[in-house]
C-alpha cells in the first residue's frame, strides 16, 4: 500500500494506491491527523489506486469526516474503482457518485437502528427459549477438506459466495471477490450477520473485516467451509454453575445440539471467555507448496500456542455440530470432546473484553455492535486436544448465549 501526501495550503490531496485494508487505515489514520495537525481542513483521497476497502478503512474515513465537519471542513473521495464502489455499497456507504472519476461527491456512513427482543433473565446453568416457531437451517458444503493438506488449491477448488445476513459461515477463505485477488491470503474466516472477518496469511499482523451496511452483501473466496443460512429455533443462555469455573465448549455444542432437536446443528455463541485453544494458518493453502501438518514442518504452516489463550475477552463463536456424522459434511467434523460420537467444526472472532448484556438482544445487534464499536483481536480455527492434562484443553466460556437450529437441509 503507497500513501502520498500533498499539501496546498489548507487542503491536501491524498493519493493511495493498493489494498487499504485494516492495517492500512491506521497508516492512513494517522496521515489524516497529521495533515489536520498542520492546518489542512479540505482533503481530497484519490482512490485510483485501491483495490480494496475494508471496514475498517470505512470507519477511518467516517471519523476524520465527522472530525472535519465540526471543524467546518470536508472529505471527498475521488476517481473510485468499481472494486471499491462495490466494497463501499456493502459497507452502507451514501456514496454521491454513479461511476469512477473526478467528480464525485463527499460522502456519509449511514447508521443503523435496532431493536431488541424481549427480556430473557438466566436461571441455573442453562436456560432454553424459543427464537422461532419451526425455524431450520440449510448448509452448504464448500470446497473438500482433505485438498487442504494435498497439492496447492486452484482456482477450481474455490468458490465465491455471498454471506448475506440471514447466514453465518466459517472456513478458510479471504474477503474478496475471485481466486485472482484472493489465493495469497486464504486464512481462517468466519462470517455472521452481515459481518465477515478472517486473518490474511500473507504476514498480516491483524485480522480484517467487512461489515455490511447497506443491500450488497459481503462476498468471500472460500476454499474449505461451510455456509448455514435460515433462522434460529432456540436461545440458550449459560453461566458456570458455583463449584465450575467455566463452560467447556464441547458441552455448549452438546447442550445446543439437544436444544435443536436433531442430528445436525448450526450454533452461534456470544461468550465472555475463560480461554480459547485455536490455531491460524500461517501460509495460504494455495501457496507454491502443499500444507504439511507434521512436526517440525507444522510451525511453518499454522500458528498456535501451547495453553488457552484469550482469557477475559468476548468472543463470537460459529460452527456446526453433530453426532456420529454421516455422508458429505463429516469431512468437515472433527471429533469434539471424550464421547467418541461428538463432532463439530467451530471458528471464533475474538474481541477485546466486553461485558455482554443482562438481556438479550438480536444476533445481528450483538454482531454489529462487536465489530464496529470493540477491536476485532483475532480469528481463530478452535481445536479440541484429546490428549487429557498433556494437551491444550478446549476452549470455555464464563458466561453468554447461544442461537441453534437444526440442519434439515445440506447441499
Amino acid at each position: 500500500m503507497k500513501i502520498d501526501a500533498a499539501r496546498d495550503g489548507g487542503s491536501a490531496l491524498v493519493q493511495l494506491e493498493g489494498r487499504l485494508d485494516r492495517e492500512w487505515a491506521e497508516h492512513l489514520s494517522h496521515t489524516l491527523e497529521d495533515l489536520l495537525h498542520d492546518g489542512v481542513r479540505s482533503l481530497n483521497i484519490d482512490l485510483s489506486g485501491v483495490t480494496y476497502v475494508s471496514s475498517a478503512a470505512a470507519k477511518v474515513l467516517s471519523r476524520w469526516q465527522q472530525e472535519l465537519v465540526v471543524l467546518r471542513g470536508e472529505v471527498q473521495l475521488t476517481a473510485v474503482p468499481p472494486e471499491v464502489h462495490e466494497a463501499f455499497a456493502v459497507a452502507g456507504w451514501d456514496a454521491r457518485f454513479d461511476a469512477p472519476g473526478p467528480s464525485a461527491g463527499a460522502v456519509d456512513l449511514r447508521r443503523s437502528y435496532w431493536h431488541s427482543r424481549a427480556d430473557l433473565a438466566a436461571t441455573g446453568q442453562y436456560e432454553l427459549s424459543s427464537s422461532g416457531p419451526d425455524r431450520t437451517l440449510t448448509c452448504r458444503l464448500h470446497g473438500d477438506p482433505d485438498r487442504l493438506t494435498q497439492a496447492p488449491l486452484g482456482p477450481g477448488d474455490c468458490s465465491t459466495v455471498a454471506l448475506s445476513d440471514q447466514a453465518f459461515g466459517l472456513g478458510v477463505g479471504a474477503i474478496g471477490t475471485s481466486y485472482e485477488q484472493c489465493h495469497a491470503r486464504l486464512g481462517e474466516l468466519v462470517a455472521v450477520a452481515g459481518c465477515v472477518a478472517y486473518f490474511p496469511s500473507d504476514g498480516a499482523r491483524m485480522a480484517d473485516y467487512l461489515v455490511a451496511g447497506g443491500r450488497t452483501a459481503p462476498r468471500a473466496v472460500l476454499g474449505s467451509g461451510l455456509v448455514c443460512e435460515g433462522g434460529f429455533s432456540q436461545l440458550v443462555r449459560f453461566s458456570t454453575k458455583p463449584d465450575a469455573s467455566a463452560v467447556p465448549l464441547s458441552e455448549l455444542a452438546s447442550v445446543g445440539l439437544d436444544a435443536a432437536g436433531g442430528k445436525v446443528a448450526g450454533v452461534v455463541i456470544a461468550g465472555e471467555t475463560a480461554g480459547l485453544s485455536g490455531a491460524r494458518l500461517r501460509r495460504s493453502p494455495a501457496s507454491a507448496a502443499p500444507v504439511q501438518f507434521e512436526v517440525p514442518a507444522v510451525r511453518e504452516w499454522l500458528s498456535f500456542a501451547p495453553e488457552p489463550t484469550y482469557p477475559m475477552a468476548t468472543t463470537l463463536i460459529m460452527g456446526v455440530v453433530a453426532r456420529a456424522p454421516e455422508g458429505p459434511i463429516a469431512a468437515h467434523l472433527r471429533p469434539l470432546g471424550y464421547t467418541g460420537r461428538l463432532y463439530g467444526h467451530f471458528h471464533a472472532a475474538v474481541f477485546s473484553y466486553h461485558p455482554l448484556p443482562q438481556r438479550t438482544v438480536d444476533l445481528a445487534t450483538l454482531a454489529r455492535s462487536l465489530f464496529t464499536n470493540h477491536q476485532l483481536r483475532d480469528v481463530l480455527h478452535l481445536l479440541w486436544d484429546p490428549r487429557g492434562e498433556a494437551g491444550v484443553s478446549e476452549s470455555a466460556l464464563v458466561r453468554g448465549v447461544g442461537w441453534v437450529a437444526p440442519i434439515t437441509q445440506i447441499y
